[in-house]
C-alpha cells in the first residue's frame, strides 16, 4: 500500500508540475500578445503623427500664403483710403470754385467716405 501512496504522490506532483509548466507557458504568451500589442500600437501611432505632421507642414505652408495674400489685401485699403481722401479733396476744391461763381449749380453728388467704401 505505501507503493500506491508514492505513486500517487509522484502522480499528483507530475500533474501540479505540468500544470504549472501550462500556466508559465500560457502567462508567457499573455506576456508576449501584450508585447506584440504595443508594438502594434506604437507603429500606428507613428504613422498616425508622420501623417498629422505632413498636415501641419501643409496647413503652416497655406496660413503663410494667406498671410502675405492679407498684408497685400491691407496695402491695397490703404492705398484705397488715401485715393478716396484724394478724390474727396478735389470734390472739396470743385465745390468751392463752383461756391465762388456767380451761377451756381447744384451738386447731387457727396463726397465718399473711405468707411464706406472700404469694410475689411
Amino acid at each position: 500500500m505505501k507503493m500506491l501512496s508514492n505513486a500517487s504522490i509522484d502522480e499528483k506532483k507530475r500533474k501540479s508540475v505540468m500544470s504549472n509548466r501550462e500556466s508559465a507557458r500560457r502567462s508567457r504568451m499573455r506576456r508576449q500578445k501584450k508585447v506584440d500589442d504595443l508594438i502594434n500600437e506604437k507603429v500606428e501611432l507613428e504613422k498616425r503623427l508622420h501623417e498629422d505632421n505632413h498636415k501641419y507642414v501643409a496647413k503652416c505652408k497655406i496660413f503663410l500664403v494667406l498671410e502675405s495674400e492679407n498684408e497685400v489685401l491691407r496695402a491695397k485699403k490703404m492705398e484705397l483710403i488715401q485715393y478716396l481722401k484724394y478724390l474727396n479733396q478735389i470734390l472739396i476744391s470743385f465745390k468751392e470754385t463752383e461756391s465762388n461763381d456767380s451761377l451756381q449749380v447744384y451738386d447731387p453728388v457727396q463726397p465718399v467716405t473711405a468707411s464706406a467704401m472700404c469694410k475689411f
